[in-house]
């Protein structure tokens, strides 16, 4: 029974030390700051916010609450503001504003593909544009 408890326990105190001396090795090797290279855009805002638009003129969703309904995206966005910002790593981020929740897409700066960007998480009810 003694040696169970004694093997216990140096197994704690052990992998405690281990534990301890991986974290202050970690903070040693890893501390350094890192500079992740920026991409220069090629496109300007306006551009981009174009592009989006252009995007939401072409697609259309189905209503939310009423699946027999499409709406045009552009007809749900058409009036709002739209603001640009590039991400460094040779992508835009477009956003606007819809019924509260704020949307937002993503433009690659070379290719100009627009895509959903997946930050959008609410609970509220939104359309798929």
């Amino acid at each position: 029974m003694a040696t169970v408890e004694l093997t216990a326990k140096t197994t704690f105190y052990v992998s405690v030390v281990a534990g301890a001396i991986f974290v202050l090795v970690a903070f040693i090797l890893f501390d350094k700051d890192r500079e992740l290279e920026q991409i220069p855009t090629t496109r300007t805002g306006p551009q981009v916010i174009r592009q989006v638009q252009q995007y939401l003129k072409d697609t259309n969703v189905y209503a939310y609450g009423d699946r027999s309904r499409t709406l045009n995206c552009w007809t749900e966005f058409g009036g709002k503001e739209f603001t640009a910002e590039y991400l460094h790593r040779g992508s835009w981020r477009i956003d606007a504003y819809y019924e509260r929740v704020r949307y937002y897409w993503r433009v690659d700066d070379i290719t100009l593909e627009v895509t959903r960007d997946p930050w959008l998480k609410t609970h509220n009810p939104t359309i798929g544009c």
